[in-house]
């Protein structure tokens, strides 16, 4: 099969930038890097675009760039915060404003908690339980198999569950 044809990107970024950076935020749980987050999206989404075979897989594809820019800040501010050289977020801005205080504090508890899993069991669990998504669609995002993501979530939830018991 054919790459696509010539592609409005300006279409497709008006369309998907807010998808991108809602996957973006509820995975890093902090919105200070998220304009950064998107524009490397959508620079390395321009220079693929054209290679893309299905249109209909556009929205998936931007979402596995996401997911692996994503997992390079994480691991990123993870060092940074090693070092004592980035504060860790309050997770404020993660909460719905609709969100009692309660619904806030607990939100806030389940992102330090999940701050300190590996990237990829991170992006798993948030896809799985924030997003809502499918096993079968977060191995297609995460670029591996299903056998993989079930692995990756039944550690991040046997962590989250250690942690959350000892608060």
């Amino acid at each position: 099969m054919a790459p696509v044809g010539p592609v409005d990107f300006d279409r497709v970024f008006r369309e998907h930038a807010a998808y991108v950076a809602a996957i973006g935020l509820k995975i890093m749980g902090r919105d200070d890097d998220l304009d950064d987050l998107v524009q490397e999206v959508f620079i390395e989404a321009h220079r693929g675009l054209r290679r893309l075979r299905d249109p209909g897989a556009l929205k998936s594809w931007l979402a596995r760039i996401t997911v692996r820019r994503t997992i390079r800040k994480l691991r990123r501010t993870r060092v940074l915060m090693l070092f004592g050289l980035e504060a860790p977020s309050d997770y404020a801005e993660i909460a719905d404003t609709s969100a009692t205080p309660d619904e806030r504090a607990q939100m806030a508890l389940a992102y330090r908690s999940l701050e300190r899993l590996p990237a990829a069991e991170r992006v798993v669990w948030v896809l799985r339980h924030v997003e809502g998504e499918s096993l079968d669609d977060i191995a297609q995002i995460c670029a591996c198999s299903k056998s993989t993501v079930q692995r990756r979530l039944r550690l991040a939830q046997k962590t989250l569950a250690q942690r959350m018991s000892h608060v």
